[in-house]
């Protein structure tokens, strides 16, 4: 902004403003500002004064150096002042409710946590009230039993100065350790009970506190007389302290001792009721909370375990449905997750022919039939990412029949065959294709959806054995066999091994693939009783989890799922 009135080039005054550059201009420069939102000071004043309406300015000489007729900024700036001042104050009222409902819903998140706190503390102090009178009964009888030490010390001084006069009155050893400054602190109970667990016998106690607690005892003992008289009155004040303190004798008296024990699985599903108690809605009635992340995870009893695993360090069992089947529903390769819903095709038992539909958000499932699909054993699952699902059954066949089923109408319909894969270990889709890896020939095929044709891949997997795999969505296969967890990227194949060490398992599972919100990227093998384990790809380290969980889980499906 300009403060003088005078343009310090043309020594003229300042009459123009130009909106497009915002400086003010002499007749002069106001002639290099042609094409610019220009007006002179007195077109401003005529428009103010006279409602907006437009009166040519008194001084033609600077009107004809103003080449710019655009008097749009100026009436844009003049245009009803009162309404726009009104305006803006009606824009700063509606701010003003904003930011008060934001403070009150503020207030209020505030009130309820500080209600819940109130609520910890005073459940807080019951659990520790008994600790607490028991802590404070048992310094009263540390106080009276030091008293009472400090009278039997009083009482060894007096015996030891009275058989030899050349000995120290002081019953610490020959080489005391240095005393400590006498400060108040030193006589706190809390001090002494620390002296007390740091000296290992009662002489390294005594000289630790000879400054302090036996001072006097000490410091008496070198002016006392060493007569019968004086050694009476020793006595007799060591009785009056045994009576004052009501103690017979120097054996501690049992103090009442707790045990403090912790249900955690309990206090986990609290603090996971906790975190879905509270949400923050806004006006656009959108959620803001971060995605919960779920294992999805069958057993041989057919009960469905939902797994949270959002939080590494309170991992746990959220829910847990029992399914209404005649005979065990084990699967591990048949389970895919569509849209809101998760879907299991087939079983482990030869002629299974029943799939499980599961809604996420109702946490309700359907059972229904597989119309059009042969007798089956362990299928083999894909999903698309559109509106089909590719099953493929290959277990005791000479061949490996490839099935369809469309989301849309429920239905399914032979697609395709392919050559004998025995049992899939892992089948997902790729860049429009179907990769399968087969446990027992320990090859990975490659089908091509539209044209209807398999190659295999030219590479072997390392090891005799796969039992567990899963894949990260970006062309990388995860595998555990008998050499550890490795890792085949199917379009470099380049083949990685993690780590070497044995999980504990000798029978198929599923391997789940996750990557966490801080990018770390973790694998989750789930067996159950056998064994649940974590290994986190950047620390190469496998971590147990659900330590009590005691169901069968290997043979079963297992799935990754956010919400």
């Amino acid at each position: 902004m300009n403060s003088n009135s005078i343009c310090e080039i043309h020594n003229k005054s300042l009459k123009f403003i130009c909106f497009d550059c915002n400086v003010l201009t002499c007749s002069i420069c106001s002639t290099k500002h042609f094409g610019h939102s220009c007006e002179h000071i007195f077109n401003i004043k005529s428009k103010i004064n006279n409602n907006n309406k437009t009166d040519p300015i008194t001084d033609e000489s600077e009107v004809n150096n103003n080449h710019n007729n655009n008097n749009n900024s100026v009436r844009e700036i003049l245009k009803d002042v009162q309404t726009g001042i009104q305006s803006t104050f009606d824009s700063l009222k509606l701010k003003v409710k904003e930011y008060e409902k934001l403070k009150k819903t503020e207030h209020e998140i505030s009130s309820e946590f500080k209600e819940l706190h109130e609520f910890l503390v005073v459940e807080e102090h019951k659990l520790k009230k008994p600790i607490i009178d028991s802590k404070e009964q048992t310094e009263q009888q540390i106080e009276k039993q030091v008293k009472i030490m400090k009278s039997l010390n009083s009482i060894n001084n007096h015996f030891t100065n009275h058989q030899s006069d050349s000995q120290s009155s002081s019953s610490s050893s020959s080489q005391p350790i240095a005393a400590s400054a006498d400060t108040v602190e030193r006589y706190q109970i809390s001090t002494i009970i620390e002296s007390i667990s740091q000296s290992s016998n009662h002489n390294e106690f005594i000289s630790n506190n000879s400054n302090t607690l036996f001072h006097f005892d000490t410091d008496s003992s070198k002016k006392v007389n060493n007569d019968d008289l004086s050694l009476l009155n020793v006595l007799l004040e060591h009785n009056k302290t045994i009576k004052m303190n009501n103690c017979d004798d120097n054996q501690p008296s049992k103090s009442q001792q707790y045990q403090l024990i912790v249900d955690n699985d309990q206090i986990n599903k609290i603090k996971n009721q906790f975190q879905s108690s509270f949400k923050l809605k806004s006006n656009q009635s959108h959620i803001i909370q971060p995605k919960q992340s779920y294992i999805f995870s069958t057993d041989k009893n057919n009960k469905i375990s939902i797994i949270n695993i959002t939080d590494r360090n309170n991992i746990h069992f959220e829910q847990q449905i029992k399914m209404e089947m005649k005979s065990s529903f084990a699967v591990f390769n048949s389970i895919v997750k569509v849209k809101d819903f998760i879907y299991i095709f087939g079983g482990a038992n030869f002629g299974y022919s029943k799939f499980i539909k599961y809604s996420i958000n109702t946490k309700t499932l359907v059972i229904n039939e597989m119309k059009g699909v042969d007798h089956c054993q362990f299928l083999s699952a894909c999903y698309d990412g559109q509106d089909h699902i590719y099953l493929l059954d290959g277990v005791n066949k000479f061949i490996t029949e490839i099935y369809r089923y469309e989301i849309n109408n429920s239905a399914f319909e032979k697609y395709s065959t392919m050559v004998a894969t025995s049992h899939q270990i892992l089948t997902f889709i790729f860049k429009d294709y179907i990769y399968t890896v087969s446990g027992g020939t320990k090859k990975i095929l490659m089908f091509d959806i539209r044209k209807k044709t398999a190659v295999e891949l030219q590479l072997r997997i390392p090891g005799n054995n796969v039992l567990a795999a899963c894949t990260d969505g970006g062309g990388n296969i995860f595998m555990v066999s008998e050499l550890g967890l490795q890792r085949i990227n199917i379009e470099t194949h380049e083949i990685k091994l993690f780590d070497n060490s044995i999980i504990g398992s000798h029978s198929y599972h599923d391997l789940v693939y996750h990557q966490s919100n801080d990018g770390q990227s973790f694998i989750y093998s789930i067996q159950g009783k056998r064994g649940n384990l974590m290994f986190s790809l950047e620390n190469k380290k496998w971590e147990s989890i659900l330590q009590d969980d005691q169901c069968v889980r290997t043979d079963c499906a297992t799935l990754f799922f956010q919400q």
